[in-house]
This record gives structure tokens, C-alpha cells and sequence, in this order.
């Protein structure tokens, strides 16, 4: 989408070129008007001008021409035929310069768009219909993109509602920034297709995954793991979750086989992308990653589609809470 500027760069190269064009028309002339009109200092040559040189020119051409027509009949005298000279008179005679009526003008003319400024040709460009579309996008599109970021840094500051008139947005926005603070995980979890069906048909899609996953973690000697999650359906209309935890006494390959085990397992290739697991790192960030979609996810699932922390991670959400808030 060109903007305002890109726009402005365009006027100036036409404006440029326009300019181009007119001093390559105006040396055109100038080169014309030397060819057809004998520059001031330019010294004439014998068969143009036998007048200069003090007159001695003219008074030999002017016996010579009397000497050939006295042979003649009918010839003049030769006296009509002698032009005495001054020789301390200039001669100020402009040349004749004889036009071909059969010859075509290729001179261009000068039209009056080469006499506007660039101020005015910008003005013109600007008032074409095209043109003005295209500012009209650029600047919707400018409001949109400043809105968007003014969103995001909203989001994605700390939280300063205190814990008890916190929403949904601000506890997870919180349970971010403390498991942050505990050098805890992101993940991302692809589910298997039957998962997929299971879930999206579910009347509680979050309680039934999370059954599911705190089954699998007890069996692995991590209950209790403090997690935060959300469901999310992709473009291609894939769900998958988005969440992150707090570091537990046991290790990340048993986090990783409980979560596969609870996103169904996938074969093949895929199986290897299904889970993500990373350091977390700008959690105020990764936490306005995982609602994104929230509200279009929300329409797609039968159930509803909202942010979930266990009870661990909102004990450790709440007193990180209260932390910042005493600081």
C-alpha cells in the first residue's frame, strides 16, 4: 500500500522529469534560432556578406560582376552595378532568411503544464481521483496500524488492577510476568484430529483438556504444576493450545510426554512439531499471543472459549500481584 510519502516521491520524479523536458526544449530553440539566425560575432564569409573588410570586397566583386555584363546585350551599365562603400559605416543589415512553406514546425511549443511550479503540479496530481484513493487507504491504514500498536502496548504493560477487580486479561497477563520471574516455560501443543473433534464438541472444551492434563502430569510425579492456557483455532481451522507453566521439581521430558499424552499423539513427521516448549521471554508479550484469537475461537467451539489458570498458578498470580503492588 503506497503512503503519503511514497506518493510525494512520485509527484517530485514527474515534476523532475517535466523539468527535464523543458530545458531539453529550450536548448532545442536555442540551438534552432543559432542555425537559422547568424549569431552577432559570427564573421560572415565571402558568399554571404562582400561588404566587410573595409569595402574592398564589395568594390572587386563590384568591377569584376561590371566586366563580365558589358559583353552582354541588354546589360546594365556598369555604374548601376558599382555599391560604394563607406568603409567607416557598420553594417547593420539582418540576413534574410528564406522559409520553405513546405516545411513542417517540429518545434515543440511550450505548453502551460511546463510553466507550473512543482507546489502546483502536486496539488494536481493530488487532485486526481486515483491518487486521492490511494490516500485516502494509506491513511486508514496508517489509523489502523497506530491503533493496533496503541492496543498492544496497552496489553502488554504490566497490569495495575489490583488483584481483586483484576478481569480474566489482567490474572493471565499477571501469571505471565510470574512465571517470568521464575524463569518458567511458553508452549504451543498441537492436537490430534479426534482431540480436535472432542474439544470443539464439547460443551466445557477447557475442563475436558485440562481433566486430561492433569491426569497425565499426577502420572509423572508433576501435580500441582502451576499452568496457564487457552485454546486457539488456527486460519486452517486447526485448535491447538497456547500456554505456559512454572518450573516444577521434575524435569521438561516429563512436562513434554504429559502434554503430548494429553494432546493425543500424532505419528509421522508431525509428530515432531506437535510441542513447542521454550525459556519464556517477554511474558507480557506471549500472553497477548495466546488471547489473539480468542473471541474468534469462542464462535467456533461449541462450549466457551476463555483463559484458564490452575489453582496453582493463581495463587502464584495472585501474590505476584500484591508483590507489584506493595512495590
Amino acid at each position: 500500500m503506497p503512503t503519503v510519502f511514497d506518493l510525494r516521491q512520485q509527484a517530485l520524479k514527474a515534476i523532475a522529469a517535466n523539468r527535464a523536458e523543458e530545458r531539453e526544449l529550450r536548448r532545442f530553440i536555442d540551438e534552432t534560432f543559432d542555425r537559422v539566425f547568424n549569431s552577432p560575432d559570427e564573421e560572415p564569409s565571402l558568399t554571404e556578406d562582400p561588404v566587410p573588410h573595409d569595402g574592398k570586397v564589395a568594390e572587386a566583386t563590384a568591377r569584376d560582376l561590371g566586366a563580365e555584363d558589358e559583353g552582354n546585350m541588354g546589360a546594365e551599365p556598369q555604374a548601376d552595378l558599382a555599391c560604394p562603400v563607406n568603409p567607416n559605416t557598420t553594417n547593420t543589415t539582418t540576413p534574410t532568411t528564406t522559409v520553405n512553406p513546405n516545411t513542417t514546425n517540429t518545434t515543440t511549443p511550450t505548453t502551460t503544464e511546463n510553466t507550473k511550479t512543482a507546489t502546483e503540479r502536486t496539488l494536481d496530481l493530488l487532485k486526481r481521483e486515483d491518487v486521492r484513493k490511494l490516500v485516502a487507504q494509506s491513511r486508514a491504514h496508517t489509523k489502523r496500524l497506530e491503533s493496533r500498536r496503541d492496543t498492544i502496548a496497552r496489553r502488554t504493560a504490566m497490569p495495575t488492577t489490583p488483584w481483586k477487580r483484576a478481569t480474566a486479561d489482567d490474572k493471565f497477563r499477571y501469571a505471565g510476568h510470574a512465571a517470568e520471574a521464575s524463569n518458567g516455560n511458553a508452549f504451543t501443543l498441537n492436537l490430534s484430529g479426534p482431540v480436535q473433534r472432542h474439544l470443539k464438541t464439547h460443551a466445557n472444551p477447557l475442563r475436558a483438556f485440562t481433566d486430561t492434563l492433569n491426569r497425565e502430569l499426577k502420572k509423572r510425579g508433576l501435580s500441582g504444576l502451576p499452568y496457564a492456557l487457552t485454546l486457539e483455532e488456527s486460519s486452517s481451522g486447526k485448535l491447538h493450545v497456547h500456554g505456559l507453566t512454572m518450573p516444577h521439581n521434575g524435569t521438561t521430558d516429563a512436562l513434554r510426554d504429559a502434554l503430548r499424552a494429553a494432546g493425543g499423539l500424532i505419528g509421522g513427521r508431525a509428530g515432531s512439531r506437535q510441542l513447542t516448549i521454550r525459556k519464556l521471554s517477554g511474558a507480557a508479550g506471549w500472553a497477548f499471543y495466546c488471547r489473539k484469537d480468542l473471541e474468534e475461537t469462542d464462535r467456533v467451539l461449541a462450549g466457551e472459549a476463555r483463559l484458564f489458570l490452575n489453582r496453582a498458578m493463581t495463587q502464584a498470580a495472585r501474590e505476584f500481584a500484591l508483590s507489584v503492588r506493595q512495590v
